[in-house]
């Protein structure tokens, strides 16, 4: 096979219109290097010579029940850490027990971790609420993690992460929640049953799939993956989620993330916290 040549202008015009219009995902011309490097990993899976006939195979009929899913699991960047922007953790804590010291919820608290990348988000959601549930023993939680990259969704579901990654977490909640690999030299650490079970994992367009019922969350994390989206899509997926939380529900975005320009009536608590009025 020859060497394929770069991504022309058309070729990076017709993936970023496809991208742009199923995921919201922008990807304007200044990344198109980056576009093009992500592209030739699945050229070369497909065995095709050049851009302009993988296009041809990714966006017709031919490539639409798993190559399209492929594509923009490929074009889609994931950042995440275990209790990243931990002002957001630390002030859920506070907001949660102060409401549990008024009396048990009567139900299971619902979290929805969207946009879970590779699942560290989630499993830090699921240490806290554990934490709290030490505390307050009729306190049960549920969480779920959605994306909508497949390999980010298999990452969550096997829940491992090399010691480097949980360099964030405190050595006490390690010892609590986390299992080392028995092979040493292989530096993995797999998250607990106790962690795991309260997990849900599943697929979730931002831009096109159902939020669920209405009111059934109460707390939301969307956070660093607006800042992809242009402003018409933010302020769909705030007004979705907005419409998603119970009365009282928190939403919690990434702290680059402004959505005070399209807030829904939300209450901005902290920053990058916003309240659904009761």
């Amino acid at each position: 096979m020859s060497v394929a040549q770069g991504l022309s202008t058309a070729d990076h015009r017709r993936v970023s219109d496809y991208v742009g219009r199923v995921a919201g995902i922008l990807l304007p011309e200044y990344k198109r290097k980056l576009v093009e490097a992500r592209l030739r990993k699945r050229m070369r899976a497909t065995g095709h010579g050049n851009f302009s006939d993988y296009l041809d195979f990714a966006l017709s009929s031919a490539g639409a029940s798993v190559e399209q899913i492929l594509l923009i699991d490929a074009l889609t960047t994931n950042k995440t850490d275990f209790f990243r922007e931990p002002a957001h953790f630390q002030f859920l804590e506070r907001y949660l027990q102060r409401r549990l010291e008024r009396g048990p919820l009567g139900r299971p608290l619902r979290i929805w971790s969207a946009a879970c990348s590779s699942g560290e988000e989630a499993y830090s959601l699921a240490i806290l609420m554990s934490e709290l549930a030490l505390k307050f023993q009729r306190f049960e939680f549920r969480i779920e993690a959605t994306d909508i990259a497949p390999s980010m969704l298999d990452a969550t579901r096997r829940g491992i992460y090399s010691e480097d990654r949980i360099a964030p977490v405190p050595l006490e909640l390690r010892k609590r929640y986390f299992l080392r690999s028995r092979d040493r030299a292989k530096q993995l650490i797999r998250m607990g049953p106790a962690l795991r079970s309260h997990l849900s994992v599943r697929p979730l367009n931002l831009i096109s799939d159902d939020y669920g019922p209405d009111g059934h969350y109460d707390v939301i994390f969307c956070r660093n993956v607006m800042i992809y989206f242009n402003q018409a899509n933010r302020a769909a997926i705030v007004r979705q989620m907005n419409r998603a939380l119970a009365p009282g529900g928190l939403l919690f975005v990434g702290h680059s993330e402004s959505i005070r320009s399209y807030q829904s009536g939300l209450i901005s608590e902290e920053p990058a916290v916003y309240r659904k009025p009761d």
